[in-house]
């Protein structure tokens, strides 16, 4: 197996490739916006809805990783649908190519046609699988997110043109009792329906509140930042993780699956908060 990787200042070009790319895609997911009485409405089997702002979203980003990356492999949420039976057959795939894209044209999708503006594009450069370079852009706001392997946690606002900031998660002290939480559920519901109703009704009982919001990229970059004391949810695909669980990592954010395994874009569970509350949440998640 090759391990090539590029170097540092490679690595510094292909992060302004990547947050260029997803701010041109923000700009044409607002512009859409902007006529969203206009557009077409698909429905997903088990994941909810999709518009054309989501398939042009994708297109443009596909095109330009194409143009300058022809020979890496992608994995889109659009297109995946059509290309893929499940996720366990698009990860051997994606363990096997030596970089590949995992990519979110617009995760929130629901907040999006809501013109609620909690909704993000995901784009991640991926390493035999695993996540490599990421971002998460937020376009109504600006805010741009993003990581290199082993080099840290930033945010920055690529509407400001403001500077980069490492984020690093300090050692929460405060009791869970305390805590602001976040967390998600599946559209269609594959698990039973009281299982997750049941969890949700011990977490919210033993926290200060919960708070649904509709995209779980945007959901991981704001515990990374501190936002949100902690995440939780299941049944979620790569796109919905690759870049922003990178970011929680480099910002030294406890990490895992349900069961407490390390995290992997290609598990179907995610747990992400400062140590003390992690430990609490995967205990209630895993009984």
């Amino acid at each position: 197996m090759k391990t090539t990787k590029f170097s540092a200042l490679e690595e510094k070009k292909i992060l302004s490739f990547i947050e260029n790319l997803a701010q041109d895609a923000g700009n044409l997911l607002e512009r859409y916006q902007d006529k969203i009485s206009r557009l077409k409405i698909n429905y997903k089997l088990a994941q909810g809805v999709a518009s054309n702002a989501d398939v042009h979203s994708e297109k443009l980003i596909i095109k330009a990783i194409k143009k300058k990356f022809p020979t890496h492999a992608i994995l889109a949420e659009e297109a995946a649908y059509k290309k893929f039976k499940n996720i366990a057959s698009a990860h051997k795939v994606f363990k096997a190519a030596e970089y590949s894209w995992i990519v979110d044209p617009l995760d929130g999708t629901t907040n999006y046609l809501n013109r609620f503006d909690y909704y993000s594009v995901c784009i991640c450069l991926a390493h035999y699988g695993v996540p490599y370079i990421g971002v998460v852009y937020r376009p109504a706001t600006g805010e741009c997110f993003f990581s290199i392997k082993g080099r840290g946690a930033f945010v920055k606002n690529l509407k400001k043109k403001s500077k980069a900031v490492k984020i690093v998660q300090a050692k929460v002290s405060k009791d869970f009792k305390d805590t602001l939480l976040v967390t998600g559920f599946v559209s269609e519901k594959t698990y039973p329906h009281s299982w997750e109703l049941r969890k949700f009704r011990q977490i919210m009982a033993d926290c200060r509140g919960v708070r649904r919001m509709g995209s779980a990229a945007l959901d991981l970059c704001y515990v990374a930042s501190g936002l949100w004391d902690g995440y939780w949810e299941q049944d979620l695909a790569p796109w919905d993780m690759a870049a922003a669980g990178l970011i929680c990592q480099e910002a030294k954010v406890s990490i895992s699956d349900f069961k407490g395994r390390a995290f992997s874009p290609f598990e179907k569970s995610i747990v992400a908060a400062p140590f003390k509350i992690h430990q609490k949440l995967t205990k209630i998640l895993r009984d």
